[in-house]
C-alpha cells in the first residue's frame, strides 16, 4: 500500500484529503499543519508520496518542498493550491514537485479523486 503524508494548514482540508486518500486505497501515515512540521514528518515517516499545500504558516509549501528534496532528492511530492497562479506552479515544478493540483479535492467528486490518482500515477510511473 502506498504511504502518503498530507501537509495542509487547514485541518479540515487535511482530514478531507485523508478520507479521500484512504477511500481510494492509500495509507495516510501522517498529517502536518505547516511546512516545518511537514519536513519533520517527512524525515520521520519517509512516505512514498507527500502532498503539500503551497500557502502555509511558519514555512510555506515551496520552502518545505525544497527542504524535503534537499534531504531526499528522489522524494515524490504533489503540490496543492487553491491559488490559480502560473508563476507558483512553475516555481514548484522547477523545485522538484512531480505534479501540481488545484484545490479543492472534494470527497464526493469522482473527477477530483481521478485527478489525484492521475497525479500519483504520473509521479510513481505506474498505475495504482
Amino acid at each position: 500500500m502506498i504511504s502518503v503524508l498530507v501537509v495542509d494548514d487547514s485541518r479540515f482540508m487535511g482530514k478531507v484529503m485523508q478520507t479521500v486518500l484512504t477511500e481510494i486505497g492509500f495509507n495516510v501515515v501522517g498529517l502536518g499543519c505547516d511546512g516545518e512540521e511537514g519536513v519533520q514528518l517527512f524525515k520521520e515517516l519517509n512516505p512514498d508520496i507527500t502532498l503539500l499545500d503551497v500557502t502555509m504558516p511558519n514555512m510555506d509549501g515551496l520552502e518545505c518542498l525544497k527542504e524535503i528534496r534537499a534531504h531526499c532528492p528522489d522524494a515524490n511530492v504533489v503540490m496543492l493550491s487553491a491559488l490559480k497562479d502560473e508563476e507558483i506552479v512553475r516555481k514548484c515544478l522547477e523545485a522538484g514537485a512531480g505534479a501540481f493540483l488545484e484545490k479543492p479535492i472534494r470527497r464526493d467528486c469522482i473527477e477530483d479523486q481521478q485527478r489525484l490518482i492521475s497525479a500519483v500515477e504520473k509521479i510513481l510511473g505506474y498505475a495504482v
